[in-house]
């Protein structure tokens, strides 16, 4: 199992709700650390766990930037395209791989820089 800091889990043995609050190693093995909705933390055993839900990030401005951004190539790609005496079907298909090559970028990066998911 895979899992981030931030990630919704059950633990089987009480049925609790949790958030994942970091990994620590033990004579026992792997134990993952869970921040309560109380404010507790306790040690689990990863085999006791579920996953309920993934953490994730709302969009931020530099999400807003860079569709506007990807939506510009794409009508400069385009239109380059059209403007070269190109078929609609050809201009369209340029437009669409400047938008995704910009999008690609800015995810590949995010990926890069984001949060790390650990095996337990």
């Amino acid at each position: 199992m895979q899992l981030a800091i931030g990630d919704v889990v059950r633990d089987r043995s009480d049925m609790a709700l949790a958030t994942v609050a970091g990994l620590t190693t033990s004579v026992e093995g792997n134990l993952v650390a869970l921040r309560l909705p109380g404010g507790g933390i306790r040690l689990a055993a990863p085999y006791d766990l579920d996953l309920v839900a993934r953490h994730s990030r709302p969009p931020t401005a530099a999400h807003t930037v860079v569709s506007v951004l990807a939506l510009a190539t794409a009508v400069v790609g385009w239109r380059s395209a059209w403007e070269l005496a190109a078929d609609w079907s050809l201009a369209f298909l340029t437009g669409l791989g400047c938008c995704t090559a910009v999008k690609l970028t800015f995810q590949s990066w995010v990926r890069l820089t984001g949060p790390r998911r650990f095996r337990v």
